[in-house]
Parts: C-alpha cells; sequence; structure tokens
C-alpha cells in the first residue's frame, strides 16, 4: 500500500522536479498545492469524499448541514436492481424525502421534498418533518487545506498527482524554453493519474 505524502513531502518532490530552480516560496508551494488539490476535489462526486451524516431535525424543522459540507450525494434508488444510486434523497426516519433545487420545490405534486437555501444554508423542508426526528443522508466533504505536515484526502497511490499538476504552472511562470518542452509531458502524467482515479471511483460505485 502506498505511504501517503505530506505536504513536505509533495513540495521536496516538486523542487527535485525542477532542480531547485523554482522561483516560488515554500509558503508559495504549498498554497499551490493547495490550489491544484482543490481542483481534484472539485473534479466530481468522489467515492473518496463521501460522508454519512446522522442527526435530529432541529427545532425550528431544518438540518444544518456539517461544517466540512460540499454538496449532497446520490444515496438512493427507486428500482432495487439498479446497483449504483441515482438519486439524492435525505432519510427522515424511514422516509426518503427528494432533494430539489430551491426553484423547484413548490413544483411537485407530493410534499417530501427538501432543498438547501442559500439564505440561511440549512436543509429545508416543504413540511415540518418534526422535531427530534432522526435524520440520515450523504454528502461530499469539503477537506481543509494540506500543511506541510498534512496528507491530502486522495488516495495515498494518486498523492503524486498533485506534484505533476504544480509543474504544469511552474513551467508556464518560468516561460522558459525548457519549461515549455516539458510541459506536455508533465501534463500527460497527470491526467493518466486523472484518468485512474476516476476508474477507480466507478468501481466503487459498484461494489
Amino acid at each position: 500500500m502506498a505511504t501517503p505524502l505530506t505536504g513536505q513531502q509533495i513540495i521536496d518532490r516538486f523542487e527535485l522536479y525542477t532542480d531547485d530552480t523554482t522561483d516560488l516560496s515554500s509558503d508559495e508551494e504549498i498554497i499551490l498545492a493547495n490550489d491544484k488539490l482543490r481542483l481534484i476535489y472539485m473534479e466530481q462526486p468522489w467515492e473518496f469524499l463521501r460522508r454519512k451524516k446522522s442527526g435530529s431535525v432541529e427545532s425550528d424543522g431544518k438540518i444544518t448541514p456539517p461544517t466540512d459540507f460540499d454538496e449532497l450525494m446520490e444515496n438512493y434508488s427507486e428500482d432495487p436492481t439498479v446497483g449504483e444510486p441515482i438519486t439524492k434523497v435525505v432519510y427522515v426516519g424511514r422516509s426518503p424525502f427528494l432533494v430539489v433545487p430551491m426553484g423547484q420545490r413548490n413544483a411537485n405534486n407530493y410534499s417530501n421534498v427538501c432543498w438547501i437555501d442559500p439564505t440561511d444554508g440549512k436543509i429545508n423542508f416543504a413540511q415540518n418533518p418534526g422535531t427530534g426526528a432522526a435524520y440520515e443522508f450523504d454528502y461530499k466533504t469539503s477537506p481543509d487545506d494540506i500543511t506541510v505536515a498534512t496528507s491530502p484526502k486522495l488516495p495515498p497511490e494518486y498523492h503524486p498527482m498533485i506534484v505533476f499538476s504544480m509543474l504544469i504552472d511552474e513551467e508556464i511562470i518560468k516561460k522558459s524554453e525548457k519549461a515549455r518542452s516539458s510541459m506536455q509531458d508533465n501534463a500527460v502524467q497527470y491526467q493518466r493519474y486523472l484518468k485512474n482515479l476516476k476508474l477507480r471511483d466507478a468501481r466503487f460505485k459498484l461494489i
């Protein structure tokens, strides 16, 4: 099993590939690493970022998402023969409440719907499901930035893709002939990792 890379180890590899000729400071390198890491997190709703949230409906009849919440994830299918969930729902008790865009909250013929209201950031319901009722939903987490001592929330074997992504920007910054010649190679390496990561993620959905 691959060993996770810390932020410092990612920087060390980045500097190894640049032969210590980068114009970036250590602080700028960790900022660049986090910029690239966030782009990977945002690429799609990754299974490795899936989390379950459970609790009780609050006194106002709403649900406050967790602090690391990014978006709700599919967790329901009406057809039991479908292996992959295709619908986002919030379970209250045993009942699934369909998640809809806020603008469609009044366009449904049934009351078991909910949505995220951007004004309060909470999950709202067409009808109060009952204060204290147990709920559960799946969501994509938004991980904290890495530091020199912490590691990305990517599967460890894919941590090197951050380095290749950083190198692409470094070559753009340098604008040298040598940098331009290696930019395509680093982009290819990054895309290989990304493609493989997507295949890995798809296999998890079929388990």
